[in-house]
């Protein structure tokens, strides 16, 4: 697809886009508002977006400070007299609110082991992952309740449509009696696929 640099399927059958921007081409496209154009056009088409930054950077008086490497190893090789560190940071902090998932490589080769790494975890099942199991529930925000069961429910299975939530809190009474609930009962709420209910089941570690 046109509107990433790297793309894949995860476990879910859900697509994942990457998009790779070096340090000094992400602070044209801040400024251009390019970059906003191409998040745009990456979440219309994956279910979870990647911003990959490469390249080695810091703060000299405030603004953005570039390094390259040399052969004794970084230097400063440009500064953005325009451009404040502390600004980019918030932009990042900010894109990290709105679900972009934020990672940064130092070079164009880690950047290739980075990329192999993002497609492992994101094509593992939950039961192969070794390194971390979930520490603490995941929350999503509604728009159509103030029950924080539905949102309770949402995180446990990316991209849960809000209005399944809805109906499944209010046919089982709690995320308790949802998880407890037969297959076929689940199946009988209107939006509840087999999908759906696949990435319910691993979400919550059940066969």
């Amino acid at each position: 697809m046109d509107s990433s640099d790297y793309a894949f399927l995860d476990r879910h059958n859900e697509p994942v886009g990457i998009e790779r921007c070096e340090v000094g081409n992400l602070i044209q496209k801040l400024r251009s508002g390019e970059l906003e154009e191409q998040l745009y056009r990456c979440q219309d088409s994956f279910s979870t977006v990647i911003l990959l930054t490469e390249g080695v950077y810091d703060q000299y008086g405030g603004l953005v400070a570039i390094h390259k490497v040399g052969g004794r190893g970084y230097f400063r090789a440009m500064i953005y007299p325009q451009t404040r560190y502390d600004w980019v940071q918030a932009v990042k902090v900010r894109l990290s609110e709105l679900g972009v998932e934020l990672i940064d490589s130092p070079n164009f080769q880690c950047t290739m082991v980075i990329v192999k790494a993002i497609y492992s975890q994101h094509t593992k099942t939950e039961t192969e992952h070794t390194l971390f199991k979930r520490t603490r529930a995941v929350v999503m925000p509604t728009k159509l309740t103030s029950d924080p069961a539905v949102g309770r429910l949402m995180g446990l299975a990316k991209r849960f449509p809000e209005k399944v939530a809805i109906r499944l809190i209010h046919q089982f009474g709690s995320i308790w009696g949802v998880i407890h609930a037969d297959d076929s009962e689940l199946l009988q709420v209107e939006g509840m696929g087999k999908g759906l209910l696949a990435k319910l089941k691993e979400g919550v570690g059940k066969e």
